[in-house]
């Protein structure tokens, strides 16, 4: 039976603790490393070999929707399972779909999320949608509940691209451009260039209103 080397990002501790437990004596589990936030895991972890990705929606700095195209970046190889417990299948737009493996709810049990740890390393997808709405339709491909392609609320989608995400996660953190440049090892100048573009794309003028901007349309969640 194949192992997978998991990377587990979650910003709370106890669900990643109680994860770890819940998978410590798995056949299919090699070894779980994890992260409070996708740049967190992307810093402390970018050099692992990890196999699949478990992935919370709501987080601090970039959400998990967004976050997906910056671990696509550092982790090219790895699988992504969203794990929510605030937001069902039916809230993920379509665009993030066909980049993540599967979807569970944090209530699924133990024999739930192996199945799915399974399914991810046998490539497979694994789509166990939770409880929505009354009459909402959970299906993976249905368009009725996707109105304009996007049902995660306060999302929109960004056509900013993975460094620019990172950049726009570091200005959220009220960092300079030379922190960010060495946080994500750039030149201050190529920095400036991303920020201008930012500002430009998200059509403010000042580094405070591109992080306001970015909390509005959920590109980053306020509160660090």
């Amino acid at each position: 039976m194949l192992n997978a080397h998991l990377l587990l990002i979650d910003d709370h501790t106890l669900f990643r603790t109680g994860l770890r437990l819940v998978l410590a004596d798995s056949p299919s589990v090699a070894g779980i490393i994890e992260a409070g936030s996708v740049m967190g895991a992307v810093e402390e972890h970018r050099a692992a070999s990890v196999d699949i990705i478990l992935l919370d929606i709501q987080m601090p700095g970039l959400n998990g929707i967004e976050g997906i195209k910056v671990l696509r970046r550092h982790f090219p190889a790895a699988r992504i399972l969203i794990v929510s417990g605030t937001s069902g299948l039916e809230t993920i737009p379509d665009t993030a779909r066909r980049e993540i493996a599967g979807f569970l709810p944090k209530s699924a049990n133990s024999i739930e999320i192996e199945d799915a740890i399974a399914s991810c390393l046998r490539g497979d997808t694994y789509f166990n949608p939770a409880p929505g709405p009354a009459g909402a339709d959970a299906d993976c491909g249905s368009p009725a509940s996707h109105a304009n392609g996007n049902a995660y609320p306060g999302y929109q989608a960004s056509s900013l691209t993975p460094r620019q995400l990172e950049v726009l996660d570091q200005l959220s953190q009220g960092r300079s451009n030379k922190i960010i440049a060495h946080h994500l090892g750039l030149s201050e100048n190529t920095v400036r260039v991303h920020v201008a573009a930012i500002l430009d794309h998200l059509g403010v003028v000042s580094r405070v209103e591109a992080v306001l901007e970015a909390q509005r349309r959920g590109l980053v969640q306020a509160g660090r």
